[in-house]
């Protein structure tokens, strides 16, 4: 683990994201590249939270959050819509 991780998680069920609470008070979220044999490495994707105020939001949201009833097609949809 680097100097400046303090902990990380893997997240997203096949290791496609990541998030780390780093020594300089931020937590990223970040996607993972793949590598492609045609194009090489795709870009990834970052959310970085700057301070301990934005990350205790962050987690108050989530601790709110509530199961949505969601069927797989949905899911696939809202994928397709971001990608």
């Amino acid at each position: 683990m680097s100097k400046e991780i303090v902990t990380n998680e893997l997240i997203g069920g096949t290791f496609d994201r990541m998030v780390s609470y780093k020594t300089n008070g931020t937590l990223e979220i970040e996607e993972v590249s793949e590598c492609n044999a045609k194009t090489g490495w795709t870009p990834k994707q970052t959310v970085t939270l700057r301070n301990w105020e934005e990350i205790v939001k962050l987690r108050d949201f989530l601790n709110g959050l509530v199961p949505v009833n969601a069927t797989i097609n949905e899911e696939d949809k809202r994928h397709a819509n971001i990608a």
